[in-house]
């Protein structure tokens, strides 16, 4: 039993410790509240393991994309959404915002792979249970020259689709569109 917890991502903070399997009700819940945001033009999808096998995974992916007209609204988007699922709704969400969604059509192999722009919230992420740090990381934009107009508070990169873990389960995963 965990008696002390503490993660954060970004400016968002929890004490709660998230249980999993995820219960479906909460996740629903969590929908019907992040609808409530003005998401404009973005389009908000459910996906990765949790859309196929709910007990066998620890978080729910979410996928945004959509044009990025202004990233301090995304920013607020995502930290609304964060909180509300790890303090209100107390389950670990993780939500990335992508240039396109087409890497869901891949072949889940190695000559399949493609860049994609990926964004999320930037700064810090630690989970620290019972006193001990179990994850550390510190996300940030890594492109040339990315500071210069991408705000601090959002981190944006390069990254390859498929990943190594998508080719080693061979599957291709369905995607849920919630917004």
């Amino acid at each position: 039993m965990i008696k002390d917890f503490y993660y954060k991502i970004g400016p968002v903070e929890t004490t709660k410790v998230w249980v999993s399997p995820i219960d479906a009700e909460k996740v629903i819940s969590w929908i019907e509240d992040i609808k409530k945001l003005d998401w404009g033009e973005y389009q908000v999808y459910l996906g990765g393991k949790y859309v196929i096998d709910k007990t066998n995974t620890h978080d729910v992916d979410i996928m945004v994309t959509g044009p990025i007209y202004d990233y301090m609204k995304l920013y607020d988007l995502f930290v609304k959404s964060y909180d509300l699922a790890l303090n209100k709704w107390n389950f670990f969400v993780d939500i990335k915002h992508f240039d396109n969604l087409e890497f869901i059509k891949y072949e889940k192999t190695k000559e399949a792979r493609r860049f994609h722009i990926q964004t999320e919230l930037a700064g810090e992420e630690i989970k620290i249970m019972d006193g001990k740090i179990v994850h550390k990381s510190l996300k940030e934009t890594l492109i040339p020259n990315g500071s210069e107009f991408i705000p601090k508070e959002m981190a944006v990169n390069v990254v390859i689709w498929p990943m190594d873990k998508h080719i080693e389960r061979g599957i291709k995963m369905p995607i849920i569109k919630l917004i």
